[in-house]
């Protein structure tokens, strides 16, 4: 067992692996390498694969050479045979995604009695196959359908191609009228889907289409085709040339709000009100993203245009920048529920309640969001002065719990799967074995994670639990004397470090993200070279990113330097994630409190990244000093743009 072992996995998850040796069969498959078997799928060898794929027969991963060789031939194959598949692995999220694939290649062959057949038993949503469907049904003269298919083409949803087939015959009959046709198309092209706006308008009548390549002038020029537009149309425009402006002005907006602004007010009597007002609530979100002055006055001229909930969001955040608690909670209330119960807006509106002499509906919501474990959850338990209890030493789950969490053929399969490293294939596996779990086995399942040594899989399912927290899980802090270290030599904090590395890689040390960095503290490649000049690293390569304690050394290295550059912890976490010229610029004018800063990020990536940070360095503080912090000490009050701190070295010195 332990040879076989060896040849199929990494030896750091052998221990794992033999834990659950009576689950495992490993038959022949000690030969065979299953990313030969993938690589011939790949390649369309099927023949290879068809001979090689019975070596696996009993081997936790036999269900996956069958599945490459029908996914990648199911317009030829038997409807049997894919049926057998699905019997045979009910449990796999590989049935599922077969299904799915199955469906798309039956309703493409016109094999609508298996399609029908077959459709009930997906799980998961698919818009593609809900247009099928949709086709299936009004093809064969289902009322409802035609019901539904135009309350989706009048959604704000996507929609993929084959829709359109559904949409055209409904447009042909006027079920989806013109004017439907324009107002999905406008929304398309103010949320820049400009391909997908094409497909839309080409369902209007001849006489109403729009020159092609007007609106590529505008996509690729949009100042100077207002210019043009502006010249040679001085009165009110039809209906095309007046959504080509409209686009015109959204699209420049993204770059130049306030020449947008200048634009659209120029243009506005030939506009006509609506689609006046619709383009400044566009012009005052972008305005409010780079955090232009003039953003609430572009929100004032929306009037009572109906804003997304994007445009509501950002309209709160201009808000929060300049100090209009009304406005902020006028904004939060007209939000929909769903959105306004987030704990951001919760954690703001309380706030804003406060600031208008509400205290006691402020305190209330503060209260309920105290309890939660989250940036803004904290944030409310220290303004109610409310303890944080944790316990950092959960009882860790039994040797029957493993056992049984192991015996799962979905833990199994996903523990091998990392191990011979097809990670998205593990991972779709161990998502999809998670379902339904409750706190004790979500413990139980990330303890096993660990033990494989998958760190990312045991804190993300950590952190998952809904009553019973292990914070040892969530917060691991391996290579603790190298951390220490380096913390110590840069003076930097310790907890802030964990912080970005639990965010950045989640304690993986040989991790690579699609566009190169690597590493615990995911250093790119020109960083670290620029880094190992500055230490020096001597014989450095790339190579040594990998290697724990020199990745740690360099990261901490180079955030010290964005900390001196920027002078204060949230703008160098900002620029770790965004670059120190985007943190710079993302100041006030005059000082701003932290919280208000990272809520104001414009880039989501970021602010995301921002809050989990320092809401993980709360977390990491208690369990390395076993006191609770202040968050709000933390975020601090970030220096506004005319007070640069002493001996600042220049933006672009750092890479």
């Amino acid at each position: 067992m332990a040879l076989t072992c060896i040849k199929l996995v990494k030896a750091a998850t052998c221990a794992a692996i033999i834990a659950a040796a009576p689950h495992f069969a490993f038959a022949a498959a000690a030969d065979t390498d299953l990313l030969t078997l993938k690589d011939a799928a790949q390649k369309g060898n099927w023949r290879v694969l068809d001979q090689l794929r019975p070596r696996f027969s009993g081997h936790p991963l036999e269900a996956y050479p069958t599945y490459w060789l029908l996914s990648g031939q199911l317009a030829h194959t038997d409807p049997a045979e894919v049926r057998a598949f699905l019997a045979r692995y009910p449990d796999s999220p590989l049935s599922e995604t077969l299904r799915r694939d199955w469906l798309k290649s039956l309703a493409v062959a016109g094999n609508w009695t298996v399609f029908r057949a077959e459709h009930p038993s997906l799980v998961s949503d698919d818009a593609e196959i809900a247009c099928y469907a949709l086709q299936d049904r009004i093809a064969r003269g289902d009322a409802e359908a035609q019901v539904e298919a135009r309350a989706l083409f009048n959604s704000p949803r996507e929609t993929p191609v084959n829709c359109d087939s559904v949409f055209a015959p409904l447009a042909d009959a006027k079920w989806i009228s013109n004017e439907d046709i324009w107002e999905r198309a406008r929304r398309l092209l103010a949320a820049n889907q400009v391909k997908e706006a094409r497909r839309v308008i080409a369902l209007l009548p001849k006489a109403q289409l729009i020159n092609e390549k007007s609106l590529d002038r505008a996509a690729a020029e949009p100042s100077a085709f207002l210019a043009r537009e502006s010249r040679e149309r001085p009165t009110l425009m039809a209906r095309g040339p007046r959504e080509l402006v409209l686009f015109a002005i959204i699209r420049l907006a993204r770059s130049k709000p306030e020449e947008a602004a200048e634009r659209l007010a120029a243009f506005a009597p030939r506009l006509g009100s609506t689609t006046a007002e619709f383009a400044w609530g566009h012009v005052a979100l972008q305005a409010a993203m780079s955090h232009q002055p003039r953003a609430l006055d572009y929100y004032a001229m929306a009037k009572d245009a109906a804003l997304t909930e994007a445009q509501i969001a950002w309209k709160a955040r201009a808000g929060l920048r300049t100090g209009n608690w009304k406005l902020v909670l006028a904004a939060i209330q007209a939000m929909a529920p769903q959105e306004a119960r987030d704990p951001t807006w919760r954690y703001w509106r309380a706030r804003a309640l406060r600031q208008l002499g509400e205290n006691e509906a402020s305190a209330a919501l503060m209260k309920g969001l105290a309890h939660e474990i989250t940036f803004y959850g904290l944030l409310a338990a220290e303004e109610l002065q409310l303890p944080v209890t944790l316990d950092w030493n959960v009882a860790p789950p039994t040797a029957q719990d493993l056992e049984r969490i192991r015996a799962r053929p979905g833990v199994q399969r996903a523990l091998l799967l990392y191990s011979i490293g097809l990670g998205n294939e593990a991972l779709r596996e161990w998502i999809w074995t998670l379902r339904g779990l409750d706190d004790r086995e979500l413990l139980a399942a990330a303890e096993a994670a660990r033990q494989a040594n998958e760190p990312d899989r045991a804190i993300n399912t950590a952190d998952k639990t809904v009553q019973i927290h292990d914070f040892t899980q969530r917060y691991p802090i391996p290579h603790r004397e190298t951390l220490a270290a380096s913390a110590r030599q840069w003076d930097l904090d310790e907890a802030i470090v964990y912080s970005i590395i639990r965010q950045e890689s989640r304690f993986i040390a040989d991790v690579r993200s699609r566009v190169g960095a690597t590493g615990l503290m995911q250093l790119m490649p020109a960083t670290a070279r620029w880094v190992a000049k500055q230490i020096p690293i001597a014989s450095y390569s790339q190579d040594m990113l990998t290697q724990p304690e020199v990745n740690i050394r360099m990261g901490t290295y180079y955030f010290r330097r964005v900390l001196d550059d920027l002078g204060h912890p949230l703008l160098a976490t900002a620029a770790y994630n965004a670059g120190p010229g985007r943190a710079r610029r993302w100041r006030d004018e005059r000082p701003l409190e932290g919280a208000i800063y990272a809520e104001t990020i414009p880039f989501s990536e970021t602010r995301d990244y921002v809050k989990k940070v320092f809401a993980n360095a709360w977390f990491y503080r208690h369990r390395l000093t076993g006191k609770n912090g202040s968050l709000h000490q933390l975020l601090g009050t970030v220096p506004g743009r005319t007070s640069e701190p002493a001996g600042t070295v220049a933006t672009n010195a750092i890479p």
